[in-house]
């Protein structure tokens, strides 16, 4: 079921929902990043048991991008565990989800209906913590890596990175999801900690750049 936690991170990661949210996060600065913009599309590295995996962005109002994820899932236990995924609907072995964004030139923030979460300031500081109250869970975030020269592998190529540690969604076998970031390319990777000591990593790539 590993992979289908990958996936399920990915989208996670872009989820709103209807439950209330304390937080604790400064703004994100910057200009509207290409990105975020309606019609853009992201490409996902091929996940274990899902077919058809798709992501864009189809609305942008006052910064806020709502994005949209698709996929066939072919695995039946993945697809039974797709039902806990909020907000999303599942067609036959179709899912699709989404959720709201705020993506700029300086970074990326989760907007949710009551409150915001940052994701990465491409400016912040190793150390720079960001934090959001879920019921009785606390969604943690934590800056811990930056780069200063080209040793992150995507596409084919080096690129620095920003990286970006959460913990504290209480998924069951998850201990923790790895974000890496980049200030052209946004969100390039997602590793996700299992409490098993074993990972797992989905690679992004957005027709779109800073």
């Amino acid at each position: 079921m590993k992979p289908l936690f990958s996936f399920i991170a990915v989208t996670l990661l872009f989820l709103a929902s209807c439950e209330k949210y304390n937080y604790i996060n400064p703004e994100i600065g910057g200009d509207q990043s290409p990105i975020g913009e309606v019609g853009n599309t992201f490409s996902i590295s091929q996940v274990e048991g899902l077919s058809g995996v798709s992501a864009k962005i189809t609305e942008l109002n006052d910064g806020i991008s709502k994005i949209q994820y698709l996929c066939q899932i072919d695995n039946p236990k993945y697809l039974e565990m797709a039902k806990y995924i909020p907000g999303s609907t599942i067609n036959g072995k179709s899912i699709e989800t989404g959720g709201e964004v705020k993506i700029t030139t300086k970074g990326m923030m989760n907007v949710y209906p009551e409150g915001k979460l940052l994701l990465v300031d491409y400016d912040g500081k190793v150390g720079d913590k960001y934090s959001l109250k879920r019921g009785a869970n606390t969604i943690e975030r934590e800056l811990v890596r930056k780069s200063t020269e080209d040793d992150y592998f995507w596409g084919w190529m080096m690129i620095k990175t920003v990286d970006v540690e959460e913990s504290g969604r209480g998924i069951p076998g998850v201990s923790k999801i790895e974000y890496h970031t980049n200030h052209k390319f946004g969100l390039v990777g997602v590793k996700v900690h299992f409490e098993d000591g074993t990972s797992k990593m989905v690679s992004l790539t957005s027709s779109n750049t800073n």
